[in-house]
């Protein structure tokens, strides 16, 4: 009996030790520079591209986008933004039904099957690389750069041809 209550709060201990995540490394993070769209008004807001306007947020429970924020470009026409995703699927889901949006022009390529349940995942990574692909090929000047897979000087490098005094602690602490 002793010994169970000892190892019970050894136990208890180490649970209470762990640190919790730092939101900055949490969730799948995506930087982009893409052009600002929209006319301005209420029903069409000036926004970055791939940012729905409000009234045509998907109705779920979980949206594939979670958050972003933005600066704009020294010349006002380009948005240098971080987008939050809650999983690499759901970016890659946010692709696929921003490919089908006809106002972007964006062809979507042949996609391998990826099971919606994320029990089948092979083929995300070649998926989500095809799709941005064919959105930087379709929409020039359009840049995706996912955290993990591109390095933070190249995401600053090309940050910094729009706007010269960009730094990733101006928008979200710090480049993870």
């Amino acid at each position: 009996m002793i010994r169970t209550l000892v190892a019970l709060s050894v136990f208890t201990g180490i649970l209470f030790a762990q640190r919790s995540v730092p939101p900055e490394y949490s969730h799948h993070r995506v930087w982009a520079v893409v052009p600002l769209i929209g006319a301005g008004t209420d029903a069409d807001p000036r926004r970055p591209m791939l940012v729905p306007a409000p009234d045509q947020q998907p109705a779920t429970e979980r949206p594939d986008l979670l958050s972003y924020q933005m600066q704009l470009s020294d010349d006002g026409k380009w948005a240098l933004v971080e987008f939050v995703f809650h999983s690499p699927l759901a970016f890659h889901n946010f692709l696929v039904q921003a490919s089908a949006s006809p106002n972007l022009g964006v062809a979507a390529p042949a996609l391998q099957p990826i099971s919606s349940d994320g029990s089948d995942l092979k083929a995300l990574s070649a998926n989500t690389a095809a799709l941005k692909n064919a959105f930087e090929a379709a929409i020039p000047g359009l840049k995706l750069f996912e955290r993990g897979k591109a390095a933070p000087a190249d995401i600053l490098t090309e940050f910094r041809k729009h706007k010269a005094t960009y730094t990733f602690a101006s928008v979200s602490g710090a480049i993870q």
